[in-house]
């Protein structure tokens, strides 16, 4: 679905709350005029908060990138594609590249990225290039030279295994009624999987005999104790706020609304799965099995925050409940705290099961 991926020049990246470090040849680039900024206007650049001396983009007084012009990037403009900062360059790329290759996923805060969610065609793993792919060097977590993913704390998948697991996962969001459903049989499974050892052959075959073989527990709507980590790491948002009576809302919701939000929903989980960094962040699939849930549960919190806002939901309130949830997970929280943190659903098998507590 991300594979004709195509920048539209929304500017939702030219206007995200967040600092944008710029590249040192940037600086000296526009300071010395060989490449001369067509819409910043005063101090093009300012130092970042964090006293590090380096330089983030300065914006105006309402929020935008001080080179953005017309809806286009003067930077990108005047000096082509290697004028513009490393993140403007990536986003909204979310790049892993480990023993299988490169893995490139979107940030649904893009509104482009958000729209292609609605895509109906059978979801597949593709091979990608340009322009979807970028250019050397590529930004991302980098865990070619680390070691695989654990399936539990002390027992390493090999990548085959590993990339078998998060395949089916990815299969399961999409073939499934519902996301609830899946992460029922994906928790189930994952549990198999764990008391996987190299006696028993290999991983891969070990993960399609746990899928095929899974049930599941009935799933609990509750918010789960994932979304709790992902709130406390992240620190207090907004966003992250839980109305008074959410779960009603949110059983009426997907009550009323399940066949608006089956398939959109069902490829936003299966993105957050894909290339996902948090098996290279925690000690076993559980942990990757959490993280999912936690997503979900963001997304349900934004889903339920849109409905409320306007009455009732539409597509356009549905695009908008993926780009905030993305905000809050691709960009906000820290995937190594919450990877750390996360170390108790690797202790407690109650605590990784799909409803949490």
């Amino acid at each position: 679905m991300h594979a004709a991926y195509r920048c539209q020049h929304s500017g939702a990246c030219c206007q995200a709350g967040w600092d944008v470090d710029v590249e040192s040849h940037v600086v000296e680039a526009v300071t010395s005029g060989r490449v001369i900024s067509l819409s910043a206007a005063g101090v093009p650049f300012v130092p970042r908060r964090d006293e590090t001396g380096r330089m983030s983009l300065a914006r105006t007084a309402d929020g935008w990138c001080g080179f953005r012009n017309d809806h286009r990037c003067s930077l990108q403009r005047a000096g082509g594609e290697a004028m513009l900062p490393s993140a403007c360059r990536h986003f909204p790329r979310l790049v892993l590249r480990d023993g299988r290759g490169m893995l490139l996923a979107l940030s649904h805060f893009c509104p482009t990225a958000a729209a292609m969610l609605f895509d109906e065609r059978p979801l597949t793993i593709v091979e990608t290039g340009p322009p979807l792919a970028p250019a050397e060097p590529i930004e991302g977590l980098d865990a070619r030279d680390a070691l695989p993913p654990l399936v539990r704390p002390g027992m390493l998948a090999d990548i085959e295994g590993y990339a078998a697991w998060e395949e089916t996962v990815v299969r399961e969001f999409t073939e499934a009624p519902s996301a609830a459903r899946a992460l029922e049989r994906i928790a189930a499974a994952t549990e198999s999987v764990r008391g996987w050892t190299p006696a028993h052959g290999a991983l891969a075959a070990d993960v399609a005999g746990a899928f095929t073989a899974a049930r599941g527990e009935p799933f609990d709507d509750d918010l789960s104790e994932a979304f709790g980590i992902i709130r406390e790491v992240t620190g207090p948002h907004p966003l992250l706020h839980v109305e008074d009576g959410f779960l009603d809302a949110w059983r009426a919701l997907d009550g009323g609304a399940a066949p608006m939000l089956r398939r959109p929903v069902a490829n936003y989980m299966a993105a957050c799965a894909f290339g996902n960094w948090t098996a290279y962040r925690g000690q076993g699939l559980r942990t990757v099995v959490a993280w999912l849930r936690g997503c979900y549960d963001v997304l349900r919190v934004q889903l339920v925050r849109q409905a409320r806002s306007a009455g009732s939901l539409d597509v356009t309130g549905l695009t908008e409940a993926f780009r905030m949830a993305d905000f809050i997970l691709v960009h906000n929280v820290p995937s190594i705290e919450f990877g750390r943190a996360a170390v108790v659903f690797e202790q407690s098998a109650s605590a990784a099961q799909a409803g949490g507590s």
